[in-house]
């Protein structure tokens, strides 16, 4: 059964479209923060963060920090928070208010929904707070209706609300807006079957081989992959059936693999963003934090299948 949220966990949401909503709203949030004895930090682009700071001011636990520096991709964004929370020697909660970046194109748009849609499953067992703004000068009307189905409260004049749009985060990987990862419908570049444990380090072989021959894809990147999918095939030969199938495809800046086991189960589209409680399963924890993407499914018929992608720039 999965943990409920922590006492003063929250994940909020101000849409507006004004400098001073925004101000406002960010301004109310930071004061609510410092008085409850919590840690703030502002963030957002360097102008608007030059902006707040110059409203807000200094405090000893009011911090300040650049979009450029926290947000670069979704998952690195999402458990950088978790292991921040997660190692924190002090007891105090935590309060951020800012932007959230806006997709270059829709997938990685939609990547970033996704993100806002995990916060409340990777963060919800701690004392966090946020409040995320949403400028609807700036935001098409399909960004502001994934933050409205992705944000527990709304806060309208100054004040949190229920929030009748949310989406619980399983059920928003569903939707449409989601625009989830599929396996590419190309053929791929390779494939091996994994009967049991002894042959495990075939699949870690076969990413390895077809990634550095067919790809441009940096070292590091190839390696935390193998890593990744490794985990991936333990959990399905653990929790699965064997055989269980990986499949591979290789472009020149992306590596997509499909780790599909024969079931009979259902796996939670949901399992691998929780921080792992003792003596539990840490597999597809662990590979989240290594992939662009990890994307779970269960087949009607019996079996799961896990989808990995990352993408890198040619060296």
């Amino acid at each position: 059964m999965r943990t409920s949220h922590h006492s003063a966990y929250r994940h909020g949401l101000l849409v507006h479209d004004t400098d001073e909503e925004l101000i406002e709203g960010t301004r109310t949030f930071v004061a609510r923060g410092l008085a409850s004895g919590a840690d703030v930090l502002v963030h957002g682009p360097s102008e608007r963060v030059d902006l707040m700071r110059e409203v807000l001011g200094s405090h000893p636990r009011l911090g300040y920090g650049f979009d450029e520096e926290l947000y670069q991709a979704p998952m690195r964004t999402l458990f950088g928070y978790q292991h921040t929370l997660a190692e924190r020697s002090e007891p105090r909660e935590l309060w951020v208010t800012g932007t959230v970046p806006l997709g270059l194109d829709a997938t990685q748009q939609a990547a970033w929904h996704r993100y806002e849609s995990a916060v409340d499953e990777a963060l919800g067992t701690y004392p966090f707070a946020a409040l995320c703004t949403y400028d609807t000068r700036h935001r098409p009307a399909s960004v502001i209706a994934a933050a409205l189905a992705t944000h527990r409260t709304v806060n309208v004049d100054l004040t949190d609300r229920e929030n009748p749009q949310y989406v619980e985060p399983a059920a928003f990987l569903a939707a449409p807006l989601a625009l989830r990862p599929e396996a590419p419908a190309t053929p791929p570049s390779s494939s091996t079957v994994i009967h049991d444990f002894d042959h495990l380090s075939a699949a870690r072989d076969l990413v390895r081989a077809d990634a550095y021959q067919n790809s441009a894809v940096a070292p590091q990147t190839i390696e935390q992959l193998r890593v990744a999918v490794s985990e991936a095939v333990t959990n399905g030969l653990l929790h699965g059936c064997p055989p269980v199938r990986v499949t591979l495809w290789t472009d020149v800046a992306s590596l997509t693999c499909l780790v599909e086991d024969s079931g009979p189960g259902h796996l939670d589209p949901m399992t691998g963003f929780r921080h792992p409680e003792r003596a539990s399963s840490m597999g597809l924890w662990v590979a989240r934090q290594l992939v662009d993407d990890l994307m779970i499914r269960s087949s009607p018929s019996g079996g799961c299948s896990v989808l990995l992608t990352v993408t890198d720039q040619p060296l």
